[in-house]
């Protein structure tokens, strides 16, 4: 996880001058709970300071804490920390892929920095057993594409896939760099198979 501050990931800012294409650092725990049960004690004013570590959705979290002494008098509290970049990627991707599937792999990119951002956006496809690169097999041939965001807005970039049969599971690495600003997400999404029934409800 990484360390929030003011609800917002710490930015990557480089210097002028530096590497333009470091490594972007990827976004892959997804938990949906970030439980802590701290001993904790307080200060001469009554205040206790909580440091903790949240899952790396981008997204609005619930906190909830109680807290009570050994007579049982009690506090409690319910605040709300939003988890956000400047820029950030947001896949929309299935719940699993199926062998044979054909489709646009969406992603939205969003710009909430004090500038219009333009950069690249980039994907790879990766076997998730044997982490070797699918990204032909799935037909994919230009991995990297250029956008455009306003400040406060938002665009949409997709590659066209193709599933091919004998993968048990991808991992899809989506990343986007604009300028000093820069996000990444990695999932891991199952392959079922054509032989596989699959029943859905609405």
């Amino acid at each position: 996880g990484k360390s929030v501050t003011d609800g917002d990931y710490e930015e990557d800012k480089r210097a002028e001058g530096a590497d333009a294409s470091p490594s972007i650092q990827m976004r892959s725990n997804f938990n949906e709970t970030a439980f802590f049960m701290p001993q904790m004690a307080t200060d001469a004013e009554g205040n206790v300071v909580l440091k903790f570590k949240v899952p790396e959705s981008l997204t609005r979290w619930n906190i909830m804490g109680l807290a009570h002494t050994k007579d049982l008098r009690i506090g409690q509290f319910n605040k709300e920390l939003v988890t956000q970049k400047s820029l950030m990627v947001v896949p929309n991707p299935p719940r699993f892929f199926r062998e044979g599937d054909r489709m646009d792999f969406a992603v939205k990119i969003s710009n909430i920095s004090e500038s219009d951002l333009n950069g690249i956006a980039k994907v790879e496809f990766l076997d998730a057993i044997t982490l070797k690169p699918v990204n032909s097999e799935l037909g994919l041939t230009n991995l990297e594409i250029p956008f455009s965001a306003l400040k406060g807005q938002s665009t949409s970039v997709a590659w066209k896939i193709a599933i091919p049969q004998g993968i048990m599971a991808i991992t899809y690495r989506v990343t986007a760099q604009a300028g000093n600003f820069s996000d990444g997400e990695e999932m891991t999404l199952p392959v079922l198979t054509n032989r596989m029934l699959v029943t859905e409800s609405l």
